[in-house]
């Protein structure tokens, strides 16, 4: 019997600690001091900064905008939002598939579009490899790499991160380098530098050793705070619970 309260004590302790991870932070220092061991990986924030690689936007998959996304990336290009020619023609130079809710009836004004896919990588994507419409992005771009299955553990986290192409696998390691299939993000530090550009520029090597480097170039990151982490965790996943066709989800679009 004792056993069972025990139990019953621990699991309701849990709770109350997760409950106070939505709470403010001073809350959430209650229950780091309660039970530490609830706490997300990310409560001190990580360590990320964008690379500008251009890397995520041609990694095997599809990219969808959701109707107000549609709207926004016409009126950034242009387009006159509203006129059926105009809607035409965009659909035409710049997506491949689109899906319309069952409740939405015809009305094609609701459809959520798949954009179209150019030399490997997002149709979007200029000749420098930058995303050309940066400002209205879709949700989908602009949460990664804070997706709710990158976020599940540290593991998961970790294992996204992958290295520069110009800095060297060392032998005995589980680190990659970036693939179109695997994908992965050059902008999740880990503790490692990210920028050896001046190594790479003033030395006669092909390759960057992370041994060799100074521990100023390995600190080099910028930490995000846990509220922008949960905020774009949010997003992600309110905007993958909205897209119509659940069968699509499941297995060409995981957050």
């Amino acid at each position: 019997m004792q056993r069972e309260v025990l139990v019953a004590a621990f699991l309701l302790l849990v709770h109350y600690c997760h409950a106070l991870a939505k709470a403010k932070p001073f809350l959430r220092r209650i229950r780091s001091s309660i039970a530490p061991f609830t706490l997300p990986f990310y409560e001190d924030g990580l360590d990320f900064a964008c690379t500008g690689c251009g890397k995520c936007c041609k990694v095997d998959g599809d990219v969808w905008l959701a109707p107000e996304e549609v709207e926004n990336v016409m009126n950034h290009l242009g387009y006159s939002n509203g006129n059926a020619s105009s809607t035409d023609e965009f659909r035409k130079k710049y997506v491949r598939a689109e899906v319309t809710p069952s409740d939405e009836g015809d009305d094609q004004s609701r459809s959520w579009m798949c954009l179209k896919r150019e030399e490997g990588g997002c149709i979007f994507l200029d000749p420098l490899g930058k995303c050309s419409i940066y400002d209205v992005r879709p949700v989908q771009c602009s949460t990664y790499p804070f997706w709710p299955s990158l976020l599940e553990n540290l593991d998961a986290w970790e294992e996204e991160s992958v290295l520069p192409d110009e800095i060297a696998i060392r032998d005995g390691t589980d680190d990659r380098h970036w693939s179109p299939d695997l994908g992965g993000c050059e902008g999740i530090l880990v503790g490692r530098t990210i920028d050896s550009k001046d190594r790479l520029e003033n030395g006669n090597t092909k390759y960057a050793d992370l041994d060799d480097m100074s521990e100023d170039e390995q600190e080099e990151s910028s930490i995000v705070e846990r509220e922008e982490i949960v905020s774009k965790m949010k997003a992600a996943k309110k905007h993958w619970k909205r897209f119509p066709v659940r069968e699509i989800k499941e297995s060409t679009w995981y957050l």
